[in-house]
């Protein structure tokens, strides 16, 4: 596919999941471009020197409304709209991996952007929940029909996209928007603005939008369920009936030990890496996946720390 490529926002905290998401995006898709944006300092040379990859950084972002803007949780993986290397992209968050042919959804010849199919009608407990209080989403929406789309919302961690599908001026007014009108969207990041602009374009005829059934949200899915279908064996990953998905692990994250979800096809492509990039395998690979699981959740909390101290000063 000409002039095409895949896109992952990432930050110390989930750079662990990435390798494992870049190998088995080289591992199903061969050599397709990889570009990384990266929120935060933190070195992927690893992953430049294995497989390619670009990278955007905060201070590499051409916009400089983008800089000041649009890093953060949630929000980096707005960059791919305007900063993408390529002309039509599938933007993956970094606690996914791809799971057989994705690409046979890519039909921008039809469509400008290709987002997931919800596998159910959204309630309005979801909507209240995920996306926005639809109260006062209508109160400053009145033109937007969101009964409509209640089948169409969907979880933001990946998509196919035309760059510039949306003009940079309508993002930066939506986060203007957001910062003034803290009580209309429900859920935090990029999702439910996100969602919000994707349907109001397409009721506009600004943008033509296509959906399918192409992204596995772990924490939907009956843990034996996605053993059965996404089953690891001795001889890798085994891709029942043509699937094309992306697993993505919104809730418990996949580490090594990890009994809270089904962490097995993660780990098949974090020992991968690990395998390429230091030589490791059988236990002592382990060892390494559970340093840097260790060291992730470290970031994690520390962050949570930082926060809850600066929305303690703040409050002074």
């Amino acid at each position: 596919m000409d002039n095409f490529g895949i896109i992952i926002a990432c930050c110390d905290q989930d750079y662990f999941l990435v390798k494992g998401c870049c190998a088995s995006i080289r591992y199903f898709l061969g050599d397709i471009p990889i570009c990384l944006i990266v929120d935060g300092n933190l070195s992927v040379k690893s992953l430049q020197n294995h497989y390619g990859v670009r990278v955007i950084t905060q201070q590499t972002v051409k916009e400089d409304i983008l800089r000041k803007r649009s890093f953060g949780w949630g929000i980096t993986k707005m960059v791919s709209f305007w900063e993408s290397p390529w002309e039509r992209f599938l933007f993956v968050d970094a606690d996914t991996i791809v799971w057989g042919n994705i690409l046979k959804y890519a039909n921008f010849d039809d469509f400008d952007m290709i987002v997931d199919k919800p596998l159910e009608i959204n309630s309005d407990a979801a909507i209240e929940k995920y996306f926005f209080h639809v109260s006062n989403l209508e109160k400053h929406f009145p033109d937007f029909d969101w009964q409509k789309h209640r089948a169409d919302y969907f979880c933001t961690g990946t998509f196919f996209a035309k760059r510039n599908a949306f003009s940079l001026q309508e993002y930066i007014d939506m986060l203007d928007f957001v910062e003034a009108n803290p009580d209309v969207f429900s859920f935090g990041g990029e999702m439910s603005f996100l969602n919000l602009m994707i349907f109001r374009a397409a009721d506009r005829g600004k943008i033509r939008v296509g959906q399918e059934n192409m992204q596995v949200i772990a924490p939907d899915w009956d843990l034996q369920d996605l053993k059965k279908r996404f089953c690891i064996t001795e001889n890798g990953p085994r891709v029942q009936n043509e699937d094309g998905f992306v697993i993505h692990w919104a809730g418990p994250k996949p580490l090594l030990s990890t009994e809270k979800t089904y962490a097995d096809p993660m780990t098949f492509f974090r020992r991968q890496f690990a395998a390429m990039d230091r030589g490791y395998s059988g236990k002592r690979a382990d060892f390494w996946l559970s340093l840097e699981d260790y060291y992730s959740t470290a970031i994690k909390y520390k962050n949570k720390m930082r926060k809850k101290l600066k929305n303690l000063a703040s409050s002074f």
